[in-house]
């Protein structure tokens, strides 16, 4: 997927859905403001089982795409916490 640094839709993310055909996929390209309106979108249609796969990327946002974890905790955001397989 391409990235899309900059969007003038004001969407903050970017999702690409490829869903299985008879012969090439079939790729809607996605839009969204919040991440959790994808949701909707795939309970819509086309069938979900026919889903391929799915690519989200962050767009539209200041410190992309240098920013790193712990430059991000250090201006007081979300805290990533590695989880123990």
């Amino acid at each position: 997927m391409t990235n899309h640094a900059s969007n003038n839709s004001g969407a903050r993310w970017h999702a690409l859905v490829s869903y299985r055909t008879g012969a090439k996929p079939h790729v809607v390209e996605l839009p969204l403001e919040e991440i959790e309106d994808l949701h909707m979108v795939i309970e819509r249609g086309p069938h979900w089982d026919t889903v391929e796969l799915i690519e989200i990327r962050r767009v539209n946002h200041i410190n992309s795409p240098t920013l790193t974890l712990s430059q991000a905790e250090e201006l007081g955001k979300r805290k990533y916490r590695a989880e123990s397989a």
